[in-house]
């Protein structure tokens, strides 16, 4: 009767030393395990002599945590192993009382909490992959739908936006001016002569024209002004903000730096020649109530008004 209290008495303390501790420090150490004393390793015990089995060698960990060992390669799972490890001479001899059996339990409660935790942070891993891969790709996507955006609304020779895109834009600028009052000028160009350049010089010397004057078009408006190629050698340029004494202004320093750049274009003789060339501005400005057609029809007006007053000058429609 004493025998079994005191035995009692010895297993509870060792309880308390050596398997309490590992449980407290589980919160702050996820690597934590029950070191078991007696352990014996299969190899030895069996005189095992298949160098190849994993649970051959001085491994950390016992053999019924290892899958594919030669003398169970049938266990499916870590589960059915451990389970099947457990009637096994060398699992018994290695927990020859009730401390070691708790704390192999342990170890295998908290080696099976770890697998798992290892594996939740490879698939948290595949996914933060997996998530940064569909980014680049939502990125890339939206990079192509922008380029594709630009080449629906854009003219490819000059550069410039095109006249369907015009007319988008013309009705959004005419909605805000009917908000906020603000003042709205539509500027129309047309190159004077660009029939007698393509008659002379051929249509790819014309296209070089226009090519060079898009160019010119954009660099010397300003950042809030869209211009676009309205057909042909027509031109308009969308002017926010202001009124037609300023499109005036800038419509007079395009007009004059065009008329001063040299062109240069290829004969059909093949020979390179440099030509000057001049263009006829008309200006619109928006009035309350007009609709977008009556805002093109002035502007188109200004610039026949323009070439009648013998070209290369800016007219303002109702005024000059």
């Amino acid at each position: 009767m004493f025998a079994k209290e005191a035995e009692c008495d010895i297993v509870c303390s060792r309880i308390r030393e050596e398997i309490i501790p590992v449980l407290y420090r589980v919160a702050i150490d996820d690597e934590v395990m029950y070191h078991n004393r007696h352990r014996v390793r299969c190899w030895q015990k069996k005189r095992c002599s298949r160098t190849d089995c994993l649970g051959h060698g001085d491994s950390e960990l016992p053999c019924w945590y290892l899958p594919g060992t030669s003398c169970c390669a049938s266990a499916s799972s870590f589960a059915e192993k451990i389970s099947w490890c457990r009637e096994c001479e060398v699992f018994r001899d290695s927990c020859p009382t009730l401390v070691e059996e708790l704390g192999e339990a342990l170890n295998h409660l908290l080696f099976s909490l770890h697998e798992e935790k290892k594996s939740s942070r490879k698939q948290l891993k595949k996914i933060e992959y997996l998530n940064r891969e569909l980014l680049c790709a939502v990125e890339n996507l939206d990079s192509r739908n922008r380029e594709i955006q630009e080449l629906v609304i854009t003219d490819r020779l000059t550069g410039l936006y095109n006249r369907n895109y015009l007319m988008t834009v013309l009705e959004d600028e005419i909605l805000r001016c009917q908000r906020n009052d603000d003042p709205l000028t539509v500027m129309m160009i047309d190159l004077d002569n660009f029939k007698a350049v393509n008659d002379s010089y051929g249509h790819p010397s014309g296209d070089r024209l226009l090519s060079h004057f898009g160019a010119l078009l954009q660099r010397t408006l300003r950042k809030c002004d869209r211009a676009f190629r309205y057909g042909g050698e027509e031109f308009v340029a969308v002017l926010s903000g202001t009124d037609l004494t300023m499109a005036w202004i800038l419509a007079e320093r395009i007009r004059s730096t065009y008329q001063k750049e040299p062109i240069i274009v290829q004969g059909k003789d093949a020979a390179e020649k440099t030509i000057f060339q001049t263009m006829s501005i008309g200006l619109a400005a928006y009035r309350k109530g007009m609709s977008l057609g009556d805002l093109l029809e002035q502007a188109d007006a200004a610039v026949y008004q323009a070439k009648a007053e013998g070209r290369n000058r800016v007219s303002r429609f109702g005024i000059d």
